[in-house]
């Protein structure tokens, strides 16, 4: 309060002291000016006469006599006594029509005296210049040898208002006229200093004294925090605010030894928690360094858990891990050291265990127990329980090591299928170290724009003509050639690479096609997969509409093809609600690999789709299967009932690709018209699937009739 008390007096005093010192300035360099014009116009028997502005001051000079205006004796004495009148100086100029610049005829100072004298001329670079040609006067400051004056220049104007001179009129240095602001600046800094100074000082020492309670309970409860028990809790017989926390204290350091009991119990299940699990590995692993004493380190989990808190609620969650808990115990026995180390994670201990066959044992017993319903509520609640096995010490040596390869089993055995339980070993932890690998080189791929695109013709099998091109990601590489994307695809998506990878393609493929456009090819329109991570995220439609803006590729040029995985984990208005967004935007929408997996009839006629790509297995060897045949005919008849584009894809033979013509695809997508290939190679390739076509286009026909 102090500092702003100070602050806020000394700046108005300030700012008081500016606005008087501006005024005055003002006022005085007015002043000079009508003394300036009324000294000329007097004295010169009516041959200057002044003209003023609605305020009085005066805005030119008119000279009745253009030849007066020249040095003489009287215009001297003149210009004097102007500068004798407001105790500053005065100049006088003529125009110089052959130099356009003013010369000085006249002034007050006086150079033999070796005073500062005004500029000899006023030229373009002179702040008041424009104004003065244009028969305007000017207020302001203006340069003399470095320093700046206050000046009031009158222009001089003949009958005919052209410009004949100037008459400047100053009131002296703007350093003199702002003395006193500068005073006042420095006493009230100097002041505010020493204010502040003291106030800091005597405020320092006030604090340290009031301080000096909170230090010294500060230290006690240090020592409660390290788990040293005080001897004495100090100022408890205080009555404020220090008395209430030395009694808060007081109360934590009875409880302290209560607290040390509980810190290594999960409140919710009574197990061992995260502290007393990784106590009880680093204890164990220290044993079998005698050779010994064995152990193997069980980590178990439940495949969706998080279901159950968000259909049930937590307080049900943590009954469902109660009862877990029991059933574990019961399941590995009474020597088992069972710890729950995070929502539904439980690290069990197994001592005396040296092969693993008691793991085993146990572990199937867990999965038995584990996957009988719980009645809780009269409601029956289900878990899928996972369990990876690390035998100790032959897998680890030590905690963190030891901990990380027995989530590496319970990772192996959450990957597979049904109900089990996965022993680490060495190729498992190979596979980590590839997959790291693979992500690190996708990461620095990505970075350096190293991955490219391959297209691949969809054709129409009744003209052989091109209808589209599906964009395919492809990653070369100097030691292996191309790797497989079935290789990487996975890491992206499982690492959330998959959005950097996806809106990488996108780029891509808008930027070849904007190019095809350019080039006057007609490709139909390009294909880009969009991964289900990819499709969910809130800005994905924005992405798309910034990507066509920023390549200027009109909408119906891209079709995004998303796969039945969308709906899983994700509900069909939020999907709905995302494909309307991209329709509008006006690009086209493609359901990929129809009937592979999640496939649901009711949402075909619901959302926006344009086009079905039949998945490659109702296609493979359709045309030998009869009844194979027939159910690719019904998907092709029912995808054609809902107005929809039909695509079969990956027709690898004549006899696939002619079924597909047959029962009336749109187009084909397969090895047997073109594998994908990079653009540049593109419509070399088109030009041989026109040649094949002719040659088979009979054949085809007489299948067809």
């Amino acid at each position: 309060m102090v500092l702003c008390s100070i602050s806020l007096v000394s700046s108005l005093s300030y700012l008081e002291l500016s606005r008087e010192t501006e005024d005055s300035t003002v006022t005085r360099i007015d002043r000079a000016a009508r003394a300036a014009a009324a000294i000329l116009e007097h004295g010169t028997s009516d041959l200057f006469q002044s003209t003023s502005d609605s305020d009085g001051n005066p805005s030119s000079l008119r000279l009745s006599v253009p030849t007066y205006l020249k040095s003489n004796s009287q215009l001297d004495q003149l210009i004097t006594a102007i500068g004798n009148s407001n105790d500053g100086a005065a100049s006088l100029y003529k125009w110089s029509s052959t130099t356009n610049v003013f010369d000085r005829l006249a002034t007050t100072f006086d150079d033999t005296e070796g005073s500062l004298h005004f500029e000899p001329s006023i030229d373009r670079n002179h702040p008041a210049f424009a104004n003065l040609v244009e028969g305007r006067p000017f207020i302001g400051n203006v340069p003399v040898q470095g320093r700046t004056r206050l000046a009031y220049l009158i222009p001089v104007l003949l009958e005919n208002n052209q410009i004949a001179g100037v008459v400047e009129v100053d009131v002296g240095d703007m350093d003199d006229l702002a003395l006193a602001k500068s005073r006042l600046q420095t006493r009230i800094v100097s002041a505010a200093i020493l204010i502040i100074a003291l106030v800091v000082l005597i405020g320092g020492l006030f604090l340290r004294r009031e301080f000096r309670p909170l230090r010294q309970l500060a230290k006690t409860a240090e020592e409660l925090a390290n788990g040293n028990q005080p001897d004495q809790v100090p100022y408890t017989g205080r009555q404020d605010e220090i008395g209430d926390l030395a009694h808060g204290l007081e109360r934590v350091t009875d409880l302290q030894d209560k607290l040390h009991k509980l810190a290594y119990i999960d409140q919710v299940t009574t197990a061992g928690n995260r502290a007393r699990y990784f106590a009880d590995l680093s204890d164990a692993l220290k044993r079998s360094k005698s050779g010994t004493f064995g152990a193997s380190l069980i980590h178990l989990d439940f495949n969706g858990f998080s279901k159950i808190n968000d259909t049930f609620g937590h307080q049900i969650g943590n009954r469902v891990l109660l009862q877990a808990y029991v059933r574990i115990a019961n399941a590995f026995g009474p020597s088992a050291q069972i710890a729950r180390i995070s929502s539904d994670d439980f690290c069990i201990l197994l001592p005396h265990d040296i092969e693993g066959s008691i793991a085993e044992t146990c572990a199937n017993r867990a999965i038995e127990l584990l996957t009988a319903p719980f009645n809780i509520n009269e409601t029956e609640i289900r878990v899928e329980p996972r369990i990876g096995i690390a035998l100790l010490p032959q897998d680890a040596q030590d905690v963190e090591t030891a901990h990380r390869v027995a989530g590496l089993a319970l990772r192996a055995a959450k990957e597979g299928d049904g109900l089990r339980y996965e022993f680490f070993s060495a190729p498992l932890n190979e596979r980590v170290q590839t997959d790291m690998l693979m992500e690190t080189l996708l990461r620095a791929a990505l970075k350096t724009r190293q991955l490219t695109l391959h297209y691949q013709p969809q054709i129409c099998p009744k003209t052989c003509s091109l209808t589209g091109l599906e964009a395919l990601v492809r990653w070369p590489n100097k030691n292996r050639g191309f790797i497989p994307p079935s290789d990487f695809i996975p890491i992206a998506e499982k690492t959330g690479l998959i959005l950097e990878l996806g809106q990488y393609v996108l780029e891509e493929a808008c930027k070849q096609a904007a190019k095809w456009t350019e080039q006057g090819f007609d490709f139909g329109h390009v294909s880009v997969n969009v991964s289900p991570l990819q499709f969910r995220q809130p800005s994905f439609a924005d992405r798309v509409k910034e990507t066509l803006e920023k390549h200027n590729l009109p909408a119906d040029r891209l079709c995004l093809e998303v796969t039945e995985n969308v709906f899983v984990d994700t509900s069909e208005q939020c999907v709905h609600d995302i494909l309307l967004k991209l329709q509008k935007i006006g690009v086209q929408l493609s359901l990929d690999d129809f009937g592979s997996g999640y496939s649901s009839l009711i949402y075909l006629h619901r959302l926006p789709f344009q086009e079905l790509k039949i998945d490659r297995a109702f296609i493979s060897e359709a045309d030998q299967a009869e009844q194979k045949a027939h159910l690719f005919q019904a998907i092709v008849g029912l995808g054609r009932s809902l107005g929809l584009r039909i695509i079969a894809e990956g027709a690898e033979t004549e006899g696939e690709f002619a079924l597909a013509a047959i029962y009336g695809c749109d187009s084909v997508q397969g090895f047997f018209c073109s594998p994908a290939v990079p653009a540049s190679q593109l419509r070399n390739r088109l030009e041989e699937i026109r040649k094949l076509a002719s040659s088979k286009t009979i054949a085809w026909e007489q299948r067809r009739a």
